[in-house]
């Protein structure tokens, strides 16, 4: 049976892909910005903004 994404969160600030409630992302727990796992690993997991690690989600 297929469940269709209806829930967005929001989307990665990186790259503006869509992240959806079950999809793996990760947040800055100090700005809470949203990446999509892409995007952190180009940033070796660490938020952009202000250094932070970030935190799988």
């Amino acid at each position: 049976m297929y469940v269709p994404k209806t829930l967005m969160l929001g989307r990665c600030w990186r790259c503006g892909k869509r992240i959806y409630r079950y999809d793996d992302y990760y947040v800055c727990p100090k700005c809470h910005a949203i990446y999509c796992p892409t995007c952190a690993k180009k940033t070796f997991y660490k938020c952009p903004a202000d250094g932070t690690p970030l935190e799988a989600r």
